[in-house]
């Protein structure tokens, strides 16, 4: 009996302080994201609501041309910004804002109307010509300051264990390295945010996956693009159009690509590159 008692009281001795040293863990790292929050999220948090609203209400409306004068220099399109393209269906509450720019990528839209220099490819790192770092994705910035989530924070309150809680310290150390400094760079750089809300069209669902619609299925397809331009700084709509663009694909020299993934690729971009080429025609000087 006094054998199975001193082990009960060993096992309740170890709960009692593993559980505290959990306690301490949770508080600990807390602690560091609270004094993240109180500097960056004071930043991070009102162009992030702002944003969101921005999406949310460009989706309730059809849009009418708006083409402000500042919309007209070219000073925007080669400075640092936001971009998010997305279909105009999904933009129905915050969460799926969230999903749809987690999953977004910058198309030839973006490639194509826009002029940021590459200076990666200039300085003739690897790869560095390949794709321009800005306009950074909308995901980017949301992947970024994770860490100041109220979500994040509520998992971090409910481990139940050292491991998960090491988990979340690797998160929060690699978001202080890597996630941090992109953050900082948003809120302080950015100085415009383009929007792309995609209307569905009956001729894409013969391109979607499982009949379910998707941003690369209306790409392959002309169809109406709702592109809204925020200026970040004022916070004021500068640019609003309807739009649709549509190119032919023409198959030229001695070898023809027949890989179906590849042609679907150059349509999308022959399509947007034309998105793009209507935008230019609405903001010419």
């Amino acid at each position: 009996m006094l054998a199975a008692a001193a082990v009960i009281g060993g096992f309740v001795a170890h709960w009692i302080v593993s559980e505290r040293e959990l306690t301490s863990g949770k508080q600990s790292l807390l602690a560091k994201q609270r004094a993240i929050a109180a500097t960056l999220g004071a930043e991070w948090y009102p162009l992030r609501d702002k944003l969101e609203s921005d999406v949310l209400t460009a989706a309730k409306e059809d849009p009418t041309d708006l083409v402000d004068p500042r919309a007209r220099r070219r000073e925007w399109r080669s400075q640092p910004g936001l971009y998010l393209r997305m279909r105009l269906a999904d933009a129905r509450d915050t969460e799926h804002v969230h999903a749809a720019a987690a999953d977004s990528r910058k198309d030839a839209f973006a490639a194509c109307l826009l002029r940021e220099p590459n200076e990666r490819g200039i300085r003739g790192e690897l790869d560095g010509g390949a794709f321009a770092e800005q306009p950074w994705n909308l995901g980017q910035a949301f992947s970024a300051t994770r860490i100041l989530s109220d979500e994040w924070v509520r998992v971090v309150k409910e481990a139940d264990d050292d491991m998960r809680l090491r988990i979340f310290r690797d998160q929060y150390e690699k978001a202080v390295r890597d996630e941090i400094p992109l953050a900082i760079d948003v809120v302080k750089r950015a100085q415009f945010f383009l929007l792309v809300l995609d209307e569905d069209v009956p001729e894409a669902f013969a391109y979607a996956d499982g009949g379910v619609m998707s941003e690369e299925a209306l790409q392959l397809v002309g169809h109406p693009a709702h592109i809204h331009l925020f200026e970040l700084p004022s916070g004021k709509e500068i640019l609003r159009l309807k739009r649709s663009g549509e190119a032919r694909v023409i198959p030229a020299g001695e070898r023809v690509v027949t890989d179906p993934e590849t042609r679907e690729a150059m349509q999308r971009q022959a399509n947007n590159c034309a998105l793009a080429a209507r935008v230019e025609e609405a903001v010419k000087p």
